[in-house]
């Protein structure tokens, strides 16, 4: 799999394009505007094509620019079913598989921060793009309006529950110091206290 992670220091944002490099397949997930000439360029490089671009929630901490990258190399941008936009958006669905050539992106809603809030999951990676919902030292808020802290503790249950201890976590944020550090895994926030009394699947 062809990985790059982008780190924006000045916010604690973080984004990622990652993909098939046999199949020259990929997507990019939470695109920031001043960066798409630089994710269309590196995909390029590789020899790939952007056919995804994902938001993993409507977002308020840095200006999208998924729209402009999806339009500029032609490829569909993606949000949860539930997004309330005035933009159109190709629906995704809990459950769902984007098919990336051999990468395989497993889709789980987990709402809480946002009604739409969505993780991306690569089972053969071992990788969750966690958006708003987990980060290396914390979890997403919950205490915003359209927030949802019942349903914010369901998401963390629910991916603490199915998926492997040894998955690493991939947030879409972090704080300035720390962002771009060794990234978490599922256990490790578990024994940090992140998730706790919350049972983690075998891995």
């Amino acid at each position: 799999m062809i990985f790059k992670p982008y780190y924006y220091f000045e916010t604690g944002c973080a984004a990622y394009l990652f993909g098939c490099g046999s199949l020259g397949k990929c997507a990019v997930v939470d695109a920031h505007e001043q960066d798409v000439d630089a994710y269309a360029a590196f995909a390029a490089s590789k020899g790939m094509r952007i056919t995804h671009v994902i938001d993993t929630h409507v977002h308020a901490d840095h200006r999208s620019g998924g729209v402009a990258l999806a339009n500029k190399v032609g490829a569909s941008y993606c949000l949860h079913e539930s997004a309330d936009v005035a933009f159109p958006f190709e629906p995704l669905r809990d459950g769902q598989e984007v098919e990336l050539g051999n990468t395989r992106v497993k889709v789980l809603h987990t709402p809480g921060h946002t009604e739409g809030s969505t993780c991306f999951y690569l089972r053969r990676e071992g990788a969750l793009f966690s958006g708003d919902l987990l980060f290396k030292g914390n979890i997403g808020r919950a205490d915003l309006p359209g927030s949802d802290p019942s349903a914010m503790a369901e998401s963390l249950s629910r991916v603490a529950s199915s998926l492997p201890a040894n998955t690493r976590v991939y947030p879409g944020h972090g704080a300035e110091t720390t962002i771009g550090a060794e990234i978490a895994t599922l256990r490790g926030l578990r024994d940090v206290g992140i998730l706790p009394d919350l049972k983690i699947a075998a891995g």
